[in-house]
């Protein structure tokens, strides 16, 4: 009872997700050293998400240390290694790890009632003029003295 293997098996990805520079996520596949990507990335160290997440610094990887499967990892400028992450960064690169696409933020409306909405009245509007949160010019006047 209870010793019996299951049928199931998990298949372990074979692929690494790095975040570039730029925030994007990419798959890398394996067996690669952090070498090779610093290559393709040069001014760039290759740092592990778990280890930012942990000591809130950015540690690099040796350049021989090879990319484990099913982990995340950020290319970062040298000019930040051992730096201090900020929270605003963690949340950032989790967001990207988490491959969660973030849902959208309008609420869904029927076609007929998004075209009534973009007709504007005509006598109200002013063409070439912005409609909401209009803020009139208003210049500084400084007053000229005259020295005689």
């Amino acid at each position: 009872m209870g010793n019996c293997t299951s049928s199931c098996f998990i298949q372990v990805s074979d692929m690494a997700k790095v975040i570039d520079a730029q925030g994007k996520l990419r798959k890398v596949k394996l067996p690669v050293k952090a070498a090779e990507l610093m290559l393709d990335e040069p001014g760039h160290v290759i740092s592990p998400v778990e280890e930012l997440k942990r000591t809130r610094r950015v540690v690099p990887m040796r350049a021989e240390d090879e990319l484990l499967a099913a982990k995340a990892y950020v290319l970062v400028p040298i000019q930040r290694v051992n730096r201090k992450v900020t929270d605003v960064d963690v949340a950032i690169i989790e967001a990207a790890c988490s491959g969660k696409k973030r849902a959208k933020s309008g609420a869904k409306v029927l076609p007929e009632l998004r075209e009534e909405e973009r007709q504007v009245d005509p006598v109200l509007a002013v063409p070439g003029c912005r409609q909401g949160n209009y803020r009139p010019w208003t210049p500084v006047l400084e007053p000229i003295s005259e020295v005689l």
